[in-house]
């Protein structure tokens, strides 16, 4: 619980105190989309098909801090920080390097306890976590198409 509660606390600092380069509405939907899919994930691969979860099986107050807080914020970081302007070997290096660093925060998550495997791994980790970040670049996509069509 201790590794959860810090972690919390220094992704919401972080994000919190960044330079940010998107705008607070680009936030808004980025924090929205990164708790909708953490929770519809969870739902499916935790409560229904029991793969993994947080701390013991079933629902637990501690299990949401993740997905209210962990997700928000580093989804806040991940396209904060995304390379739009590189190339596509910059963008897909960032998206490699951002789901190595989840994969290893996983992996400390399960060593403090806080986070379970039954019947997952890592390896489908490591093929879910780009998934996961390229939704998260589709998501705020579509946003900003959408706000410049409202702006039109």
């Amino acid at each position: 619980m201790t590794f959860l509660i810090i972690s919390c606390l220094l992704f919401i600092v972080i994000a919190w105190i960044i330079p940010k380069r998107i705008s607070q509405a680009e936030q808004y939907a980025v924090i929205l989309y990164s708790m909708f899919i953490g929770f519809f994930v969870d739902v499916l691969l935790d409560l229904k098909l029991h793969l993994y979860g947080y701390f013991s099986q079933g629902i637990q107050f501690a299990g949401y801090l993740p997905i209210i807080i962990l997700f928000p914020a580093s989804g806040i970081l991940f396209v904060n920080f995304f390379p739009y302007k590189k190339s596509v070997l910059h963008k897909s290096l960032y998206v490699i390097y951002w789901s190595i660093f989840c994969i290893i925060y996983e992996f400390a998550s399960v060593k403090s306890g806080y986070f379970y495997h039954n019947g997952w791994n890592y390896w489908y980790s490591a093929a879910a976590y780009p998934l996961l970040l390229i939704f998260q670049l589709i998501n705020i996509a579509i946003f900003r198409k959408l706000m410049r069509g409202e702006a039109e």
